[in-house]
Parts: structure tokens; C-alpha cells; sequence
């Protein structure tokens, strides 16, 4: 009794499967979908490798790169009666975006309102598709859990402040309620700093996985690393999947010293970000860990030979049949495992 990790290679986004021994047979957990067009990809692998249908879709947070591909997903997959969708809503998307949805459009080509606008579709889409194949819709906060066989899925994040964070942005209120013209709003924009991690992204659900109650994976989302350090309490886990592709936001010393992970799974593709950043795939190295990405990228080691791929990491759990398990020596960051 166990599971298996899939990370799908869906370029610069997140996807994973889970599948879950359980005295009924396999229970299967689509964490993310990547950008709209890895929709059909995630599909195609999903009626594969979940063939009796999926029990819950988690969207981590709704970012274009986890959640696009969702509603192809939504639409086609196979599900098991009484699946879930686990999706959390902002109290700023729900309560103020929405209801100013038309105000937004004479932004849209604005990109800072663009990205609330297609936050606020990306729920109103996902929403009526879910309701649509007749799935339970349900929010993940820290302190749900699901269990399934010797199998335990915990959520460590966002608490209800976290959420109630993300998607604030007040400073937009700024140019919409005394009505600036989109043009002076798109120069103002153009000054404005990106922070080093957003509460978006620190809004994403984290879930630790136990296996007989033990620790054993952390599905960090793009949460960053002080957020990490806090929700885990000092946890180890063999499996780590890497924060936010790879971003120098998500690990640093002290995090990976106390995770101290075997394998680190990094879901990336070509990027003008520097995912992997090389600080992080130190800091992977120099613990010890082996690492994946999911795509090589020009930020990755230059002497790597690993071009990326489906990866499937087996916890106490047999591994697909007819996979080769990857030669971790592939790629120069795992060099000296």
C-alpha cells in the first residue's frame, strides 16, 4: 500500500497525479493542469494512467500555468461518482473582481488588470464546468485533510489571512475608482516593482502527504519559502516537489536543510525567468538530493544530458508498468548521488 508521484510534463506550469492504494483499488488526485494548450497532454495521460477515473482535482491557486489546462480536464476526464474539486476562491476575486468585472475591461490591456481579469474568468469557468459533470466543489484551507487508505493528504496552506490576501491588489483600486485613462494607468504600471514572491503565490494550497502517518512528500505549489518554513514545523520529507519552478523564492538554506529531501521534482520549461535558478539547484545538490525537471531549460546545468519528461517517483508503491526507472546520473546537478 502506497502511491506514486507523476510529474507530467507540461513545460513552464505544474502538474501532477497521484495514485493511491486503497482497499478498493486506486484512488487518483490530478494536483494542476499547466497553461491551456498541456490540457490535451494532461488528458491524454490522465485516461491512461487513472483509467477507472479521477477522485479530486486540486487547483493549487489560479495562476494561468496550474490551472489553464483545467478545463479541458474538467470537461472530458474521467471521474469517479462524488469527485471533488478543490478550489479556493479569494474573498478579493468573489466579493470586489467580479462585480466590477465590466469596470476591468477597460483595463484589459493593461497587464497587471489583465491578470485579475482572467483570474476572475478562470473561476467563473472552472466553477460552472465542475458543477456542470456534477463535481463536489469545496475550498482546501490549512487544517483539511482526506484520507484514503494508509494514505493521508493534509492541507498545510493558505490559512483563511493568506487567502483573504492574494489578489487584493488595492493599488488598481487607485486608477479604477477616479476612472484613469487606460493608457495613463499602463505608463504608472510600467514603474511598479514585481515582488520577490506574491501573495498569490503564497495563497497556494500546500499539501503534505503521509504515508502511515509518516511525512513523506510536500506539494509546495509556488508558495514561497518563509511560508514553507512556517506550515511544515521543522518536517522532513524524501519527496519535494520543488516551489515555483524552480524560483529562488521558494528554497534557501534553512528550508532545504530541515526538509532534506532524496528527490526533488522541478516542473519547468523554457522560461524568460531563470527557472531552475543555479542558488536552488545548489542548495539541491549540496543536500544531497536527485534531481528532475520536467524540461531542461538554458538556467539548468549546461553539462545535463536529462532533456526532460514524465517522471514517476514510486513511495512504497510499484512503479507503472513498463516504465524505465531515469538514470539519475543523467543530469550534472545529481553528479555526486
Amino acid at each position: 500500500m502506497g502511491l506514486l508521484i507523476d510529474m507530467i510534463d507540461v513545460g513552464q506550469g505544474d502538474s501532477f497525479l497521484l495514485s493511491i492504494d486503497h482497499s478498493g483499488g486506486e484512488a487518483y488526485v490530478l494536483i494542476d493542469a499547466g497553461l491551456p494548450d498541456a490540457g490535451a497532454k494532461v488528458l491524454d495521460y490522465v485516461t491512461k494512467y487513472a483509467p477507472t477515473g479521477l477522485d479530486m482535482v486540486i487547483a493549487t491557486h489560479i495562476d494561468n500555468d496550474h490551472v489553464g489546462g483545467l478545463a479541458t480536464i474538467l470537461s472530458h476526464a474521467p471521474f469517479k461518482h462524488g469527485a471533488q474539486f478543490l478550489l479556493n476562491v479569494p474573498p478579493a476575486i468573489k466579493n470586489h473582481w467580479t462585480p466590477a468585472r465590466n469596470t476591468l475591461e477597460k483595463y484589459k490591456g493593461v497587464v497587471s488588470f489583465q491578470k485579475v481579469i482572467e483570474a476572475v474568468d478562470t473561476v467563473k469557468t472552472l466553477s460552472a464546468l465542475a458543477n456542470k459533470r456534477g463535481l463536489v466543489i469545496s475550498a482546501a484551507l490549512q487544517g483539511n485533510s482526506w484520507t484514503c487508505g494508509d494514505v493521508e493528504l493534509n492541507v498545510l496552506n493558505p490559512t483563511p489571512a493568506r487567502l483573504a490576501n492574494a489578489w487584493e491588489e488595492s493599488r488598481l483600486d487607485k486608477y479604477m475608482q477616479p476612472g484613469w485613462d487606460a493608457k495613463l494607468v499602463s505608463f504608472a504600471e510600467s514603474f511598479s516593482q514585481a515582488p520577490t514572491t506574491s501573495d498569490e503565490n503564497d495563497a497556494s494550497i500546500v499539501i503534505e502527504i503521509t504515508v502511515n502517518g509518516v511525512p513523506k512528500a510536500l506539494m509546495t505549489s509556488d508558495a514561497g519559502a518563509a511560508v514553507l518554513k512556517e506550515v511544515t514545523n521543522k518536517s522532513q520529507y524524501s519527496f519535494l516537489k520543488v516551489p515555483h519552478h524552480g524560483s529562488d523564492t521558494g528554497l534557501d538554506q534553512d528550508l532545504i536543510e530541515q526538509i532534506r529531501p532524496v528527490y526533488a521534482a522541478i516542473p519547468v520549461g523554457e522560461n524568460p525567468h531563470g527557472h531552475p535558478c543555479v542558488e536552488v539547484l545548489d542548495l539541491l545538490q549540496n543536500i544531497g538530493a536527485k534531481t528532475y525537471c520536467s524540461s531542461k531549460t538554458e538556467y539548468c546545468r549546461k553539462t545535463c544530458t536529462f532533456k526532460g519528461g514524465d517522471v514517476s517517483f514510486p513511495i512504497g508503491k510499484a512503479g507503472h508498468a513498463g516504465w524505465k526507472t531515469i538514470d539519475a546520473t543523467q543530469c550534472k546537478n545529481n553528479a555526486q548521488t
